[in-house]
């Protein structure tokens, strides 16, 4: 992550009148490609129907990106921190709280890989580990962890709840040492993060020769994203993403950055049933239907109703620093 203070990368196109948002808000920006720098993209799917940013696809790497750029929800946490305090059971959080835990199962997939890896283990950093409850788990099978949280209320509960070191705060942070980490995970977090190319290469400083970058998120060269276009999920329930990736423009922006790829997955999740029907009915755009669903959820308890499904749009990549 960058702090909005931070030195501009490819991604923090000045802004000029000639380049002002033709989406009116009064916050947006131009930004240039983050992947290859060029100010050259089609209009894939207008403000209208994306439905909270417009987005575009660059000519020339094919990166797709919120442009013009305006709300960047990982910019806010610090300001709006100071005075919350965190409870899992309140309206505000529990339900990404009880997704959080209800997919821990999918988050420890890619710790057993990472075991594998290093049978010895060592030390682990992870960027956004929001309560710290995967970071807890990773901490149990042996290894010295360490969160990055920007939320300040969610790193004082990490801290609190589980004895984690949690330092707040984004990428360039001066409280964590070069090349002291043998593994970093970004589990769904690039996609919200305003320049990505200079997060990873502030990840690249932290990792040791060798070491292993493990970024995850939605995959959009999916069977499923050709079929739903914009009526995609984190299209359409996700205002905090400004960046859509594909295979290729991921692993371009790693290993253009410091890493090279040696493995993907194409993964899924796990989900309660009200949370598939809840997506079901988002995909449909009717508000009407949705609530009729809902309404069917709470009367059959269909929140504890877990499995897993595997669409394929989801992609773990793991790279080596080098």
């Amino acid at each position: 992550m960058q702090a909005s203070s931070g030195t501009k990368g490819l991604g923090e196109d000045p802004v000029s009148p000639a380049k002002s948002a033709p989406l009116g808000a009064p916050d947006s920006k131009h930004v240039r490609c983050n992947l290859c720098g060029a100010d050259d993209a089609d209009l894939l799917f207008p403000k209208e129907i994306a439905p909270f940013q417009q987005i575009v696809r660059c000519r020339q790497c094919e990166l797709m990106y919120a442009n013009p750029r305006g709300h960047v929800d990982c910019d806010d946490f610090a300001e709006q921190g100071l005075n919350k305090v965190y409870d899992p059971e309140s309206p505000d959080y529990r339900q990404y709280y009880q997704k959080q835990l209800t997919q821990l199962p999918d988050n420890l997939r890619a710790l057993r890989v990472i075991n594998e890896l290093f049978p010895q283990r060592g030390k682990l950093l992870e960027i956004g580990p929001f309560a710290g409850i995967f970071l807890d788990r990773i901490r149990s099978d042996g290894w010295t962890v360490t969160g990055l949280e920007p939320d300040l209320p969610m790193g004082r509960y990490a801290r609190a709840k589980y004895g984690l070191e949690i330092v707040d705060g984004v990428l360039p942070n001066p409280a964590l040492p070069a090349a002291a980490f043998d593994v970093v995970l970004l589990l769904h977090v690039i996609e919200h993060i305003p320049d990505p190319s200079s997060t990873i290469r502030d990840v690249r400083n932290l990792v040791r020769e060798g070491g292993v970058f493990v970024v995850e998120t939605p995959r959009f060269n999916s069977l499923l994203f050709k079929i739903l276009q914009h009526r995609e999920r984190s299209i359409q329930n996700c205002p905090g993403h400004i960046y859509f990736f594909t295979e290729h423009t991921l692993r371009a922006m790693l290993e253009r950055n410091g890493f090279k790829v040696f493995k993907t997955e194409r993964v899924g999740r796990t989900l309660t049933l009200e949370r598939f029907i809840w997506n079901v009915g988002l995909v449909t755009r009717s508000s009407r239907l949705r609530d009729f669903l809902m309404r069917i959820c709470r009367t059959m308890h269909l929140d504890k109703v877990h499995f897993h499904i595997n669409f394929r749009d989801m992609q773990r990549m793991y790279a080596r620093a080098v």
